[in-house]
């Protein structure tokens, strides 16, 4: 019998609040490790499940039946404890446990200091391949662990390998030593195009019910027969550290596939899965008129149908650049999340830059629906130079945009402190995280941190953000617009 590699999305905690997007497109980080280790790795079995459909209770029976050698989990500070549980489980049957994704990466060495259940941290911005050489490490002894950069782990009771902190510059995928990219033009083309049969189809079914339930009123005509995710185009304009949104913690490495093989795999996810609604993770579609330029160009005729995508947009690409919304129209998209932030200007130029403003906003948002093109709007409170005004200012806007019908749904939320956004970096440097982890035995308590920078470094209370939230969420689904919270305890907006 073949070893097999369990490779699993936590799925947030049930203590955490979730946005209006949850549980409607699948984890796509998991689906690639899946495909990479089933093509280069043939002699293991492969299982991928994601715990945004699939239950915990259900996860941790499947570990126990199935009894992997390897069990990978991805992990945000938002399913920490959900991971911690899948650990937990591999652990009692004798497996070896990784975790992986921005955040665990970031916080490795605190979390391999500190639970015995982790046994290795995969730190890479593209994972496959260290994932991959380390599972062969574990199989055969080669290479040794000492050999695989990019990863960290425990052993004769230190720390070893990846320093997040030091060496955090070296993820570029140009600078990576797996996989020689001469150029960023084509560089993801060497990620194989995901293998969705990975999930059961059971997977497939509930994105599908989820997506339905909340965005049917979206699709008057046209069949929505399947929802996935693509990711073949990374980064985002603001990646230089100087000009980066101050809550962003994210690398934004940029770097492409080619048209040709985007394309292939909007084909291929049509045929397994019946895919119609794509959703094109990278992180600031907008930022690079030229690709999707390039798309729309390769566009097949002979698709047999019409793809329909969303994906993520800045209002000031917009507006910078009048034809994008024609173009964005052009490729398919349908409907665009902007981090829209604000309804005050002190508040935007200070979370964004002072090239942003409210009226570049609005112009954006006005200009994607006379492409017929939906508007998902994301809205940060509590910043350091956030005031009684200017909550009430985004309050009234966000209201504003609701009644003009601009907004098809929206995110509203307190600020979140990341390891390594600006906020976080500020409480790190004031010795407030490591006691609150002390107090919370969590690498990352998100929420506590939030409540404390908030209340510390803003000009309104963390409850202030809280009352705004609820008040917003409540105005747009009394409208029937579709609502949530993000990285925040559900608890606190009942």
């Amino acid at each position: 019998m073949k070893p097999s590699i369990y490779i699993v999305n936590a799925g947030n905690d049930p203590k955490f609040a979730s946005i209006s997007n949850d549980g409607c497109y699948p984890a796509l980080g998991v689906l690639a490790l899946g495909t990479w280790i089933k093509k280069n790795i043939p002699e293991v079995d492969v299982v991928v499940r994601d715990g945004q459909v699939f239950p915990l209770v259900e996860i941790l029976d499947e570990i126990q039946q199935l009894r992997p050698f390897v069990v990978g989990v991805s992990v945000l500070a938002t399913s920490y404890e959900n991971a911690l549980a899948i650990a937990g489980a591999a652990k009692k049957i004798g497996a070896y446990t990784v975790f992986g994704n921005d955040q665990v990466a970031q916080l490795s060495g605190y979390i391999l200091e500190r639970r015995e259940e982790v046994d290795f941290v995969v730190c890479s911005e593209y994972g496959e391949k260290p994932f991959e050489l380390l599972i062969r490490c574990l199989l055969n002894g080669s290479p040794s662990l000492e050999e695989i950069p990019e990863i960290a782990y425990r052993q004769a009771g230190s720390i070893r390998g990846f320093d997040y902190v030091a060496n955090r510059d070296s993820l570029s995928i140009l600078k990576s030593p797996h996989y020689m990219a001469q150029s960023r033009k084509n560089a993801l083309d060497i990620f194989p195009i995901v293998d969705r049969t990975l999930y059961p189809i059971t997977h497939w079914h509930r994105y599908r019910e989820n997506y339905l339930r909340r965005f049917a009123h979206l699709h008057t005509e046209g069949e929505v027969t399947g929802v996935t995710a693509i990711n073949r185009a990374r980064g985002c304009s603001r990646a230089n550290e100087n000009i980066k949104c101050k809550f962003c913690d994210m690398l934004l490495d940029i770097s492409f596939s080619s048209a040709s093989i985007f394309w292939q795999e909007v084909e291929q996810a049509h045929e397994e899965m019946g895919a119609t609604i794509f959703y094109e993770v990278c992180d600031s579609l907008t930022s690079f008129p030229p690709y999707i330029r390039s798309l729309v160009e390769a566009k097949p005729e002979s698709l047999g149908f019409e793809p329909k995508f969303f994906v993520y947009a800045q209002a000031i690409d917009i507006v910078r650049t009048p034809d994008l919304p024609k173009l964005l129209r052009e490729l398919g998209v349908f409907r665009v999340n902007i981090g829209l932030e604000s309804g005050s200007d002190p508040t935007l130029k200070h979370l964004k830059g002072q090239h942003d403003s409210v009226e570049t906003n609005y112009a954006a948002v006005k200009m994607l629906r006379a492409e017929g093109i939906h508007v998902y709007g994301s809205f940060v409170l509590g910043s350091d130079v956030e005031t009684q005004k200017t909550l009430r200012e985004t309050t009234d806007w966000a209201k504003k945009l609701l009644d003009e019908n601009l907004l098809v749904d929206l995110s509203v939320q307190p600020l979140a402190p990341l390891p390594h956004n600006l906020y976080g970096k500020r409480l790190k440097a004031d010795g407030v995280v490591d006691a609150l982890r002390l107090a919370a035995d969590e690498p990352w308590p998100i929420d506590g941190l939030a409540k404390i920078y908030i209340d510390s470094y803003s000009g309104v209370s963390y409850e202030d953000t809280l009352q705004c939230s609820v008040e917003v969420l409540e105005y747009a689904r009394h409208r029937g617009v579709t609502a949530g919270s993000g990285a925040s305890s559900a608890e606190k907006y009942n």
